[in-house]
């Protein structure tokens, strides 16, 4: 059987999710000098304009600042949250338009995931007095399946802009690729 024959109808099934936003999810902590500072001790990035809010005053940006590689390590969920929000949370990912399509590539078999490319767009900066960073979250596009090396699976485009707390401002847009497929068969 052809895979364009086996998978008849799925794209009819995803059409109605593809392109609606998610609700804006916040970060689980406002961003902070103190998480700002750990990052860039992670990576040794001594820019002073991350470290010193005397010499971020005097900078173009008027204020301590946030490196923009460090956006996504900000915005990590809380490792642990108590049971009785866990399943909150996790009903509330469910519920969204991607939540709705990996269930439908699910049901396919299609739920290993594999980050094929990510690319960021940095607009402005973002620092301290920002609050929470707010996540705007869309699928884009699901291709036709395809034989991949790793088996049948399809490839999902995602978009990710980001919003600070505080004034709304759109401070970055990420967009990814994703494969999907069916991982029980595969070798080690």
């Amino acid at each position: 059987m052809e895979l364009k024959e086996k998978y008849a109808g799925l794209a009819d099934q995803l059409a109605p999710y593809i392109g609606e936003y998610a609700p804006r999810v916040w970060s689980a902590y406002p961003l902070e000098t103190t998480a700002i500072q750990q990052f860039c001790g992670m990576v040794e990035d001594a820019n002073p304009v991350y470290w010193q809010p005397e010499v971020a005053k005097t900078s173009r940006f008027g204020r301590v600042i946030a490196p923009p590689q460090g956006l996504m390590a900000f915005n990590i969920d809380a490792w642990w949250l108590p049971e009785y929000l866990r399943g909150q949370v996790e009903q509330a990912r469910r519920s969204t338009p991607e939540g709705k399509i990996r269930e439908i590539l699910a049901s396919y078999g299609f739920t290993t995931v594999t980050v094929v490319e990510r690319e960021e767009e940095y607009l402005e900066p973002f620092g301290p007095e920002d609050g929470h960073i707010g996540r705007d979250r869309r699928v884009t596009a699901v291709s036709p399946v395809k034989q991949t090396k790793v088996g049948p699976g399809v490839f999902m485009t995602y978009e990710i802009e980001y919003h600070t707390q505080h004034n709304e401002r759109l401070v970055a847009i990420a967009r990814n690729v994703t494969l999907l497929y069916d991982g029980t068969g595969a070798k080690p």
